[in-house]
């Protein structure tokens, strides 16, 4: 299952130059926000990838996780409980995520309590 996120600030730079190039549809003449303003879903992408998880009910959290200055994306798994971290080698404004590797805990791969 492909990991699909519409409103995480990390992605709105990558979410915006998608956007950019789709069709934009009118404006409601009712300034309310409505959920048909939201930009559709888009897929990241990390390490020329298209970020995958093995088994649904992914959980994204965006944050400076190694306290650089930029915020990086962790994904946490259901399936066995892994814990993604994407770094993000870019700005927070033009954000570049490397290859994820599974987070671990002195041991070869961490677990997270998944019930």
């Amino acid at each position: 299952m492909h990991l699909s996120i519409a409103i995480v600030p990390l992605v709105a730079a990558l979410a915006a130059a998608k956007a950019a190039a789709a069709p934009q549809a009118a404006k409601p003449k009712n300034p309310t926000p409505r959920a048909t303003d939201l930009l559709p879903p888009v897929r990241l992408e990390a390490g020329g990838g298209v970020i995958d998880t093995d088994i649904g009910h992914a959980g994204p959290f965006v944050g400076d996780f190694d306290d650089d200055g930029v915020n990086d994306l962790l994904v946490g798994q259901f399936g066995g409980g892994a814990l993604w971290i994407f770094k993000n080698s870019g700005t927070n404004a033009a954000p570049k995520l490397t290859q994820g590797v599974k987070w671990k805990e002195g041991r070869p791969e961490g677990t997270v309590p998944t019930g």
